[in-house]
């Protein structure tokens, strides 16, 4: 369990971009929330990260299986044919969306009043490309209830490749964020960056640390990824386990500061990443079986009791 300086605790976490920008989910998963089946009040729901003008990323709405591909085990490439009829095979994902998104006055508008009215908690992740800076995403966030934290995605392979090396600039980014915000502030790490470092400086600044996907290169240094043509795309779910897992565990040894533990796929990985020093329970690719982690927790809870 994390406990936030604003007095909200959480446990189990849907990643950045699992339940969208509203925490509704995607529309292909509303009808297993009205059947309850998927619960998002059952999460403390990140938002799918927004920047501050719209950005196109690489994401076309009428066709997401071309930044999207699915894998078995070994990292070959599932159609979603065959997933459909055996979704057993699937162990993850690859994506390059490119932080496709419409930008933080369009989320202010359409999304955030669906998220008052259905009286979500969420954390709004963001970061920046161009235009505004986090600090003034920050500022603009300001007041609004049913947020509960902010994440700034500095791990993302698409925005400011310096995020991926330079610790520093890291640092003065949550620095200035917490400035201006009353928001507790968290922050989402690459395997790829000095993630400890980065941690150590931003201790009692930061309140938790959330663990971004793997790129291709990492996981597959001697396979070609189906996404090259976009960069390579990151990889998430069961095969990520061994890189997302490390960090975990890295840090919860060596910072003080509480990490939320990612890549769940069986039921079974909650209680292994609280051996492994993670504090809170990020579901994210397992959201492809979306009746999962609400299964997950609802069990999780009957057997703590």
């Amino acid at each position: 369990m994390i406990k936030l300086s604003n007095g909200h605790s959480f446990e189990f976490v849907a990643a950045s971009g699992s339940l969208a920008f509203d925490g509704r989910g995607w529309p292909w998963e509303w009808p297993l929330r009205w059947a309850g089946k998927l619960d998002p009040h059952l999460f403390t729901i990140v938002t799918k990260t927004i920047m501050p003008e719209p950005w196109k990323g690489n994401l076309q709405w009428h066709a997401p299986f071309r930044v999207v591909k699915l894998l078995a085990e070994q990292g070959e490439v599932l159609n979603p044919f065959l997933f459909l009829m055996r979704p057993d095979f699937l162990a993850g994902a690859v994506n390059a969306v490119g932080l496709t998104n419409d930008g933080l006055e369009m989320w202010l508008y359409r999304d955030y009043p669906v998220i008052e009215r259905l009286g979500y908690k969420v954390i709004v992740s963001i970061t920046r490309e161009k235009g505004l800076s986090c600090k003034e995403m920050a500022m603009l966030l300001k007041g609004l209830k049913n947020i509960v934290g902010i994440e700034y995605n500095a791990s993302c392979p698409n925005t400011d490749p310096a995020l991926l090396q330079n610790a520093e600039l890291v640092a003065r980014n949550c620095f200035a964020i917490k400035k201006v915000s009353d928001y507790p502030l968290l922050l989402k790490l690459s395997c790829v960056q000095p993630y400890v470092e980065i941690a150590r400086a931003v201790q009692g600044t930061v309140e938790a640390v959330s663990i971004n996907s793997v790129p291709w290169s990492v996981v597959y240094p001697d396979k070609k990824s189906p996404l090259a043509n976009l960069g390579g795309g990151g990889v998430s779910g069961k095969i990520a386990q061994p890189f997302t897992w490390q960090m975990v565990s890295k840090l919860a040894r060596e910072t003080s500061t509480p990490v939320i533990g990612p890549s769940i796929w069986e039921y079974e990985d909650i209680q292994r990443l609280r051996m492994l020093g993670a504090s809170a329970y990020h579901f994210g690719t397992i959201f492809f079986h979306p009746w999962k982690p609400t299964n997950y927790v609802r069990r999780w809870i009957s057997e703590q009791k």
